[in-house]
Parts: C-alpha cells; sequence; structure tokens
C-alpha cells in the first residue's frame, strides 16, 4: 500500500466512524421523542378516559 493509499483508507474510516456514531445519537434522540410523545399521549388518554371507562392496567 502507498502512503496515498493508506491515507485515503484512515479518512474513509474517519467518515465512517463519524457517520456510525451520528446515527446512534439520532436513532437515541428519535426513541427518547418518540418514547416522551407516547408517554404524554397516554397521560392524555387517561386522564380524558378516567370518566368514561375504568382503566384497566394488565
Amino acid at each position: 500500500m502507498s502512503d496515498a493509499e493508506l491515507r485515503a483508507f484512515q479518512i474513509n474510516f474517519v467518515q465512517m466512524a463519524l457517520v456510525f456514531s451520528f446515527t446512534i445519537v439520532a436513532v437515541l434522540a428519535i426513541k427518547t421523542v418518540i418514547s416522551k410523545m407516547v408517554r404524554a399521549l397516554c397521560d392524555r388518554k387517561a386522564s380524558a378516559g378516567d370518566h368514561d371507562e375504568p382503566s384497566t392496567s394488565s
């Protein structure tokens, strides 16, 4: 392997590592936001549904 090939491989590896870490952070953030939205929806549904029907917890 020549020096240029080695440098190109290093740059490619760094790019892949950056994309990988960014993807992990994005997935964690999206999961957190979705779980917060689901919890807020469940809370709203539970508080609104208290009058109509008893909450059945399984």
